[in-house]
């Protein structure tokens, strides 16, 4: 297959628009309320609503009864007020009554979160939890044994992101080699056809029909003992996997998985998941065998770095800006900073794609400090601010 596996909805999510006013409103107020956001959002992005809101809009002072009656307890509301009217007033004892009943609201002027950008980031961030509630996510094998703070429990990314995680022993899966090469994969290199690319695209297939079979959105997988005991990688599979679409991390790695579907659900677009390789006064450098093939140029197919055996990509990240980030194994922390690609090293050991990230101090001292995890998720282009709201949206909290 040649198109993207998955649908990623994270742009077609519709807000649901409540109003509220003094009782004494007048009987347009409702009609006005409508008019007011069809200004600042277009109308296909917005439905107005009296239960479950994402915004609450305040037309008037005396209002803010009417807006905790509308506020849905399990659902997070941007609290947006019009000019003048004593609106904002209203919004402002709304905010504080929400923040001392631990209720996940934002306030702003509705000019103001427009303009801003803050109503589509919000549109963004809800149509993203969405798209991951009730989604379905395959652990083939187990985590590896050295992600000590990887290891994401089932109950855990349910209720956290919504997601069931199910597992999928290896001895269940048919033997890789009775599959046929998925296409999709022979056909990227043309006539080059390295040795290893056929079981390569061969374990792409059995992988597919996990996905298919199980109805999973993403997968994790445990590699190392495919490595070991049939000499072939997964590296070229889960980079396939990732260009076209569907979250295909290594190692077993849940974390990363979990933070590779908010990812993609966000922006559109898989991450790469790879190896904090090196810290240095100004810089990050990152590396592994599996980067998407949609996210590097000049790509090469040397051996697995760790064993020797089998295929890797090896590829040069075309990104200029960048934005790293990493939850942890609890779902209730992430790390999120964007940086700078400054070079595109080849050192000798390493995994194969590398990058040198120029990053803030600041954000570097965390990686230092208290990291979350040896894995980092890197996604091209600048998304620290929507994805930060997408957090604060869930309370997850930032790691300072």
């Amino acid at each position: 297959m040649s198109k993207n596996r998955t649908n990623t909805d994270y742009c077609r999510h519709v807000l649901r628009v409540a109003w509220t006013a003094h009782r004494g409103a007048m009987a347009d107020t409702g009609a006005r309320a409508e008019e007011f956001i069809q200004r600042l959002i277009p109308a296909e992005t917005f439905e107005m609503a009296d239960s479950h809101p994402d915004i609450i809009l305040f037309m008037s002072g005396g209002s803010e009864r009417r807006a905790i009656e509308l506020a849905d307890p399990a659902r997070p509301v941007l609290l947006l007020s019009i000019p003048g009217n004593n609106a904002y007033a209203a919004a402002t004892e709304v905010m504080a009554w929400m923040v001392n009943h631990k209720r996940i609201a934002m306030l702003s002027d509705a000019g103001d979160a427009a303009e801003s950008g803050l109503i589509d980031r919000w549109r963004m961030a809800a149509g993203a939890w969405e798209t991951l509630r009730g989604s379905r996510a395959g652990l083939i094998g187990t985590v590896s044994e050295w992600l000590v703070a990887s290891d994401v429990t089932a109950e855990i990314l349910r209720e956290r992101f919504g997601v069931e995680l199910i597992g999928i022993p290896w001895e269940t899966l048919p033997d890789y080699s009775k599959e046929d090469p998925d296409l999709a994969l022979l056909s990227r290199f043309g006539e080059k056809k390295a040795e290893g690319l056929e079981d390569a695209a061969k374990i792409l297939t059995l992988l597919l029909r996990a996905l298919h079979e199980r109805g999973l959105a993403a997968i994790a997988v445990e590699c190392f003992s495919l490595v070991q005991e049939r000499k072939v990688t997964a590296c070229l599979a889960l980079a396939q996997l990732n260009s076209e679409g569907t979250v295909a991390t290594c190692e077993g790695d849940i974390a990363s998985m979990a933070g590779m579907m908010a990812g993609q659900a966000l922006t559109g677009s898989v991450p790469w998941m790879a190896n904090t390789t090196l810290l240095t006064e100004k810089t990050l450098i990152l590396s592994h065998c599996t980067a998407p093939f949609d996210m590097v140029s000049q790509v090469k197919l040397p051996s697995h770095y760790e064993t020797g055996w089998s295929l890797a990509v090896d590829g040069e990240i075309t990104a200029r800006d960048v934005t790293v980030y990493r939850f942890s194994e609890n779902l209730d922390k992430v790390f999120i900073a964007e940086g700078r690609v400054v070079s595109r090293p080849h050192m000798e050991d390493a995994c194969r794609t590398q990058v040198e990230i120029e990053l803030p101090k600041e954000a570097l001292r965390v990686l230092r400090e208290r990291p979350l995890g040896n894995h980092l998720l890197l996604s091209p282009g600048k998304h620290s601010e929507l994805l930060r709201l997408a957090c604060w949206y869930k309370g997850i909290e930032p790691v300072t």
